[in-house]
């Protein structure tokens, strides 16, 4: 008779899925954020382009946040 491994619970699946997904929406994020800031002390634009890139951020990492959630039904 061949073993089976047990399946593991679609609870901790969907645990880990979601964590993973948080964790990547605040390196999205910081990524952008840092980046904004060392053009800022590059080039003087203080405090635009840390904003912006902010901003793009966030919309970014909520965008690929809607999409795995909607790709989840």
């Amino acid at each position: 008779m061949p073993e089976t491994t047990p399946r593991p619970d679609k609870r901790q699946s969907q645990l880990a899925r979601y964590s993973g997904i948080g964790v990547q929406m605040i390196v999205t994020i910081g990524l952008f954020t840092w980046l904004g800031t060392w053009l800022d002390g590059k080039y003087g634009w203080s405090p635009w382009a840390t904003v912006v890139l902010s901003l793009l951020g966030v919309f970014g990492a909520m965008y690929q946040i809607i999409r795995a959630v909607s790709s989840d039904k």
